[in-house]
């Protein structure tokens, strides 16, 4: 009898206190570990979505170099041929390398060229580029002529 009361050791419910308690902080960090690989994912889109932006600006800072912008004003998303500027309904898919018309396109880039009435020879460009259905970034510029 008296061996039986010097046991020393782990009760039933210390152990199960503990696999709790492990159970728990590993359940924790899976989701920590889950929310900062999303959020990785959507800074990562972010970035994409400026940078096309940033090149759809200065590619029509490139074009006013040359063309006039004034045919532009009122268009959506205008490209321009020739000299003659079209609209381009609804802008265009484009991948995260700047492609169009690529199957892997998860990217709505739309512009508008607007004539800044407040500043002479001054033309406001605004590109939108949308992904993942609701997430945007907007960059608004002035381009002289």
């Amino acid at each position: 009898m008296n061996h039986l009361k010097n046991n020393s050791g782990f009760t039933l419910i210390e152990i199960i206190i503990s696999a709790l308690i492990v159970a728990g902080g590993m359940i924790a960090y899976g989701l920590a570990t889950g929310n900062v690989t999303h959020q990785n994912a959507q800074s990562k889109k972010k970035s994409v979505a400026v940078t096309l932006a940033q090149d759809k600006i200065e590619s029509i800072k490139n074009i006013a170099s040359t063309v006039s912008l004034a045919g532009a004003d009122t268009l959506d998303s205008p490209t321009e041929s020739s000299e003659t500027w079209s609209e381009n309904t609804g802008g265009e898919l484009v991948d995260e390398v700047g492609d169009t018309g690529v199957s892997n396109a998860i990217y709505t880039r739309t512009w508008t060229i607007t004539d800044d009435a407040t500043l002479y020879q001054f033309y406001a460009v605004s590109v939108t580029v949308t992904w993942d259905g609701s997430n945007s970034v907007t960059l608004d510029t002035q381009v002289s002529q």
